[in-house]
């Protein structure tokens, strides 16, 4: 397969990130910005729990030709708002520093995903491959993000890698950290191997790049 990437008038930064090593990114008493707390990652993968008594907010294997992986559907609630807002907030200080691209909001629900290792068998292993997150029908995609709500030291593989080249770009992976890229980097999540890897993903949308 043949990927073309838009021209050099858009800014090539690869991603930029709140770093949950960092106790600079963590937004100070009062606030909604920059990386989550332990407490924080440890709620939002109990949503989890209440979201699996609804079968319709569950589904496993999204197109499996390409995800491997347990999913729920986070929709912004009462419950949520606080989540929602700390995520937008993000995304538009980071567009308006790195990309300054045309944005709307997040208008597709947020997904909670989980790579088990338990579920692997000879055959499959829960991982996602190579894609881009803005091909058709979802072109509207302008930033893709990725929650790490799992401790590195819990689980092996499932590693999230964005390549502008042939070697992928070197990504904190601590608990809290949130990685905001353009979506029409290639990226992927390799097989896990041991235990479990939970991570929030989404997409803040506005129109088609021209």
């Amino acid at each position: 397969m043949f990927w073309m990437y838009p021209e050099k008038k858009y800014n090539q930064t690869p991603f930029t990130c709140y770093d949950g090593s960092q106790p600079s990114h963590f937004c100070q008493k009062g606030e909604n910005w920059g990386a989550f707390t332990t407490q924080e990652c440890d709620l939002i993968i109990s949503f989890s729990q209440n979201l699996f008594k609804d079968k319709s907010h569950r589904f496993e294997g999204l197109h499996q030709n390409y995800r491997q992986a347990n999913a729920w559907e986070i929709s912004q609630t009462e419950t949520t708002n606080w989540l929602w807002q700390r995520l937008i907030n993000n995304l538009i200080t980071a567009n308006n520093r790195w990309w300054n691209y045309d944005i709307v909001g997040i208008i597709e629900p947020l997904q909670l995903l989980c790579y088990d290792s338990t579920n692997n068998s000879n055959q499959i292993k829960d991982n996602c491959d190579l894609h881009i997150d803005n091909e058709y029908p979802f072109s509207c995609r302008k930033i893709s993000f990725s929650v790490e709500l799992s401790d590195p030291k819990t689980y092996e593989g499932a590693k999230l890698n964005l390549y502008l080249q042939e070697n992928p770009q070197i990504l904190p992976i601590n608990k809290g950290t949130m990685i905001m890229f353009p979506s029409f980097i290639l990226h992927e999540v390799t097989p896990i191997i041991e235990g479990k890897r939970w991570e929030l993903i989404g997409w803040i949308s506005g129109p088609q790049f021209r």
